[in-house]
């Protein structure tokens, strides 16, 4: 018989603010490489933030919306390699976190896609509900003309 211990919420969310530092690191310097190549201004420090992103999105600006779906891929990506093959995502094994199947070893493709799905599942009634009640430009620019 195998015997594990179960690893708690705050070791699990350092792991993932672990990935998450790390994927927005790569995600922010493809986008700028390619912003760079491709002779896109890029706005300077001040200017950057969620409301930056957030209006790209909302005009449908091309680096904007590749930026969020590059992200989202590499996040996919990294998630279905490294949890599922692997058995540890890079902040897992900072944090002496591993994943394991019954028999003790790594989850495997077939399982870390199920996860992958899985997490990704547990993630779309928010985006649903956010592409509901996000207005579409057009309406934006009539609410900003209102006194």
């Amino acid at each position: 018989m195998l015997r594990v211990r179960v690893t708690g919420f705050p070791r699990r969310a350092v792991a993932a603010l672990c990935d998450l530092v790390l994927l927005f690191a790569l995600t922010a310097t493809v986008t700028a490489v390619l912003a760079v190549f491709l002779h896109v201004p890029i706005p300077g420090l001040r200017e950057v933030g969620p409301d930056l992103l957030v209006a790209g999105i909302l005009d449908r600006n091309p680096m904007a919306v590749g930026a969020v779906g590059l992200f989202l891929g590499m996040a996919g990506l990294y998630q279905l390699y490294f949890a599922g093959m692997a058995g540890q995502t890079l902040g897992m094994r900072l944090c002496g976190i591993r994943l394991i199947c019954r028999r003790g070893r790594p989850p495997g493709p077939s399982r870390g896609l199920l996860r992958l799905l899985a997490l990704g599942g547990m993630r779309l009634p928010p985006a649903f509900w956010c592409r509901c009640f996000i207005p579409d430009p057009s309406e934006r620019r009539m609410v900003s003309r209102m006194p």
